[in-house]
C-alpha cells in the first residue's frame, strides 16, 4: 500500500470519527443542556426547600391593625402569610379567602415589603395602603427586608413582594404560591387555577387537628 493511500485512509477514519462526534452532539447535546437547565431550576427553587420547615419568626419595625405579633401566638391556626408591596397582585383574593375561612381557623398576616429595595417606611403609609386593599388583619412593616430575607428573598426564584405562604396549625410551612397571581373569577385561566389550588390547600389544612 502506498503512502498516499495510507494517508487517504487515515483521513477518512478521522472524518468518520468527526462526523460521529458531531451527530452525537447534535442529538445528545441538547438533552444534556436541557437536563442541566432543569437541574439548575430545581436547585434554584426556594419553595422546595422551605416547604416542610418551621416558619421563621417575623422581625418587623411596626404593625398595622395589631399590637406586635409573633408567629408563635398563632399556633393552632392555619396562617396565610402574604408578602406585598405598593402594587400587589391578588390582594382581593387574600381578603376574600380570609373572610371566608376565618371562622374555621384561618388567620391572615400581611407583610409589607417596600420595593425595589429596603426603605424606611412610615407605618401610616402602610395603614392607608392596608385600608385601600381591605386588609383588616395584622400587617407587619418589613422596611428593612429582615423578614422577607428569612422567608424568600435570598432564594434564586424570589419575587420580593409577591409570595404567599400557608403555615399549618403547628407552625410548619406547607404550601407556597410564589407570584401572587391568583384570582377567583379571573379571565386568566392560570390565575383561576392558582386560586382554586390555594383554596384547596387551605381547606385541607383546616381539616387537620390542632396540636395537643
Amino acid at each position: 500500500m502506498t503512502i498516499a493511500k495510507k494517508l487517504k485512509m487515515k483521513n477518512q477514519r478521522h472524518a468518520s470519527r468527526y462526523l460521529a462526534s458531531a451527530l452525537l452532539l447534535c442529538f445528545v447535546g441538547p438533552l444534556v443542556l436541557l437536563r442541566a437547565q432543569l437541574t439548575t431550576a430545581e436547585l434554584a427553587s426556594g419553595s422546595k426547600e422551605m416547604v416542610g420547615q418551621m416558619a421563621p419568626a417575623w422581625i418587623h419595625r411596626g404593625w398595622v391593625n395589631s399590637q406586635p405579633l409573633e408567629i408563635g401566638q398563632l399556633v393552632g391556626k392555619v396562617i396565610l402569610v402574604r408578602f406585598f408591596s405598593d402594587q400587589p397582585t391578588g390582594a382581593p383574593a387574600v381578603r376574600e379567602l380570609y373572610r371566608k375561612y376565618q371562622d374555621q381557623g384561618l388567620a391572615a398576616v400581611g407583610i409589607y415589603v417596600p420595593s425595589p429595595m429596603p426603605t424606611e417606611t412610615d407605618a401610616e403609609h402602610v395603614r392607608r395602603l392596608a385600608i385601600s386593599l381591605g386588609f383588616d388583619f395584622p400587617v407587619g412593616v418589613d422596611s428593612g427586608w429582615q423578614t422577607v430575607n428569612r422567608y424568600w428573598l435570598n432564594r434564586a426564584d424570589a419575587e420580593a413582594a409577591a409570595a404567599t405562604f400557608l403555615v399549618d396549625r403547628r407552625g410548619v410551612i406547607r404550601h407556597i404560591q410564589p407570584d401572587g397571581r391568583y384570582e377567583k373569577d379571573s379571565r386568566d385561566r392560570k390565575a383561576r387555577q392558582e386560586y382554586e389550588n390555594l383554596e384547596k390547600q387551605i381547606q385541607a389544612l383546616l381539616k387537620e387537628p390542632p396540636p395537643e
